[in-house]
């Protein structure tokens, strides 16, 4: 009696063992596809709640907000009640942060609140009416965009009065 494998068989096995390894290797990529997303997600989500927090900062005991006229709605200047001034304002794709006399976005004093990680796309600050000439408070809304995706994050804040 001879023992071994048919031709036959021998086929059928590697075709076999071609296909279980080929789902293996599809499977494999999918899974390091969707944790290099995931990963790209969080550097946004870890960015924009950063930008958030400093935001809240900036505002936290402000006397006056102000955004300047001559300018888009993506500068913010705010005077705090210990005579403080914070301008924070968008360059680029880039959102800076300058504490001191207000100048220009684009002076090399302005630190980055944002990395080269990712790209804000929109930055817009809107006043919230107030009887008087002093604004209720601010609404700021950020998008960071990531793979063609815009990830929004919002703060609003009153003034205290």
């Amino acid at each position: 009696m001879k023992k071994g494998f048919t031709l036959i068989e021998t086929i059928i096995y590697i075709g076999l063992f071609s296909l279980l390894l080929g789902t293996a290797f599809i499977a494999a990529y999918h899974i390091i596809d969707g944790s290099r997303e995931l990963h790209a997600r969080t550097v946004v989500q870890i960015e924009g709640n950063f930008v958030t927090r400093r935001l809240n900062w900036a505002l936290i005991g402000a006397e006056t907000i102000t955004i300047p006229s001559s300018s888009p709605t993506t500068n913010l200047r705010v005077t705090k009640y210990d005579g403080t001034k914070i301008e924070i304002c968008l360059d680029g794709n880039k959102i800076k942060i300058h504490q001191g006399a207000f100048g220009s976005c684009n002076d090399a004093d302005y630190s980055a609140l944002t990395t080269e990680n990712v790209l804000v796309s929109h930055l817009e600050f809107k006043l919230i009416p107030a009887p008087g000439s002093i604004p209720k408070g601010i609404t700021s809304t950020i998008k960071i965009t990531e793979n063609k995706a815009d990830f929004p994050f919002t703060i609003t804040k009153y003034l205290r009065q």
